[in-house]
């Protein structure tokens, strides 16, 4: 939505932006409108106003407090070779993150609407847009924020289905990267390490965990 003189551009893009429904790009223009233009940040109060009923179903669920734990064993499940000290500060930290963040990632309610999400970590310049057609059955991902993941390196991706191991998806790099997945179902994880180039040659994530979010909280 580049031009945004159209009323019914500006209303659509109020609209998508509470309902959860614009990629990053487009919802950081939308919250930079709200921060200067009141007309288009009264636009975006009024469809909270209308659309609040829809919450009423819902209550606000925090992650478990071993989410981070959780995720780790399924990344991770051979022994680390690695000293444990540099792991542990940063699952605390990025427990944190997900705590606060976990809510954002888009449930629609209904099952042919996209499913947006972004993964992010704390003190992670990092960040990955995530958008499943489940009609295409495809999952997109784009580094949203960031840069490269440097010399020799890649970022590799990897969905932890609920209750099972990770499974990598590929690696991301400047370009959008998508993938067919039959379905991506509520207390999905996905998440981003960092990995030699190519990725983990194991199948098993062997370096850090950069970013994640977990579908539907």
């Amino acid at each position: 939505m580049s031009d945004l003189s159209d009323m019914s551009d500006r209303e659509g893009l109020a609209a998508e932006y509470v309902l959860g429904t614009l990629p990053l790009v487009e919802r950081l223009q939308a919250e930079r409108l709200i921060a200067s233009d009141a007309a288009f940040a009264a636009l975006v109060a009024d469809w909270q106003t209308r659309l609040a009923p829809l919450n009423e179903a819902y209550d606000d669920q925090a992650p478990s407090p071993d989410l981070l734990n959780r995720i780790e064993v399924r990344l991770f499940p051979q022994p680390a070779k690695a000293s444990p000290r540099w792991r542990m500060p940063f699952f605390g930290a990025l427990a944190a993150a997900l705590a606060a963040f976990v809510l954002v990632a888009y449930w629609p309610t209904s099952p042919h609407r996209l499913i947006t999400a972004t993964l992010v970590g704390e003190d992670q310049p990092l960040v990955v847009a995530a958008r499943f057609d489940p009609d295409a059955g495809q999952l997109t991902f784009t580094r949203a924020q960031g840069p490269g993941a440097g010399a020799g390196k890649d970022y590799e991706l990897w969905v932890i289905p609920a209750g099972q191991a990770a499974v990598s998806l590929g690696v991301l790099g400047d370009s959008d990267l998508t993938v067919q997945l039959a379905s991506l179902p509520p207390g999905t994880t996905l998440a981003v390490t960092l990995e030699q180039t190519g990725g983990s040659p194991t199948g098993v994530a062997q370096g850090p965990l950069l970013v994640a979010t977990v579908i539907g909280g």
